[in-house]
């Protein structure tokens, strides 16, 4: 670690002027990122407001179902990588190298500002749009997130097949969905090119069911695919896949989903959709 602020208070600060966050994270004991203040202006840059989300219960859940040993110093690419949240708890969890980037400066900041204060040994970041990233020449991750980004895409198809090819082992696909339309599809969902939580391209695209995102993730050479949840009862809508080029990726997951009892939201939205 290094330039930590000498105090907690100026340390939160600094968290407030770097803000919006997306992602919480604990800086050091006691401080996160993700705190608000009843004195905090709801919408300091005129751009909306993200909700919160902690990084480290999202990869949390994934090694338990699918990653049970961490990532063993697999390489990771974050794609929207946001603060760099996922990167640095992915470090946590004994990843290897690691890549993220993302188009907005906003988060970029903020992932510099994690980096001063938490391990970020073999972390790279860099501002790109997802369209520019073969530009880079990168070396293939083994692990690929993909989280909140598919549904920002002016082309979701094309952008998802660059970090296909950016991908050796596991894809983890995580968007935002339209299920109150039936069928397979992908609906037109036009956004805001400056919000802090929109894309930068306008038009954009949301999945209605993840067969679709299935198909699309076999046509970019992954032929097994996983639902890992789907949230359709919700205010906003998520579907997570898990796509792997070798069916071996998916043995452990398997096994604890049989062994699993199955959820009782999960049960009930099934009865519901079989009515």
């Amino acid at each position: 670690m290094n330039d930590m602020p000498a105090t907690p208070e100026e340390l939160r600060a600094e968290i407030r002027r770097l803000g919006p966050w997306h992602q919480d994270m604990e800086i050091a004991p006691g401080i996160w990122t993700g705190e608000r203040s009843p004195d905090d202006d709801p919408d300091p840059l005129g751009v909306g407001h993200p909700g919160i989300l902690r990084p480290g219960n999202v990869l949390a859940m994934l090694m338990r179902d699918v990653l049970p040993n961490g990532f063993e110093g697999r390489s990771v690419l974050d794609c929207g990588c946001n603060a760099g949240g996922y990167l640095y708890e992915a470090k946590r969890m004994g990843a290897g190298r690691c890549f993220g980037f993302d188009v907005r400066e906003h988060w970029l900041n903020q992932a510099r500002f994690l980096g001063r204060h938490l391990p970020d040994e073999n972390i790279e970041f860099d501002q790109l749009d997802l369209l520019a990233l073969r530009e880079r020449n990168l070396e293939p991750f083994d692990v690929t997130l993909f989280f909140g980004l598919f549904y920002h895409l002016p082309d979701p198809v094309a952008g998802l097949r660059i970090a296909a090819d950016l991908t050796r082992e596991l894809l983890v696909l995580n968007t935002a969905a339209d299920p109150k339309l039936k069928g397979h599809a992908l609906t037109l969902s036009m956004e805001s090119e400056k919000a802090l939580m929109s894309g930068v391209h306008r038009l954009a695209w949301l999945p209605t069911s993840p067969h679709v995102l299935e198909e699309i993730l076999h046509w970019c050479g992954f032929p097994h695919t996983r639902v890992h949840y789907v949230w359709k009862f919700s205010r906003f809508p998520r579907i997570q896949v898990l796509g792997a080029r070798d069916a071996r990726t998916f043995a452990y997951y398997d096994t604890v989903q049989v062994a699993r009892p199955r959820p009782l939201w999960k049960r009930i939205a099934r009865r519901l959709l079989r009515r």
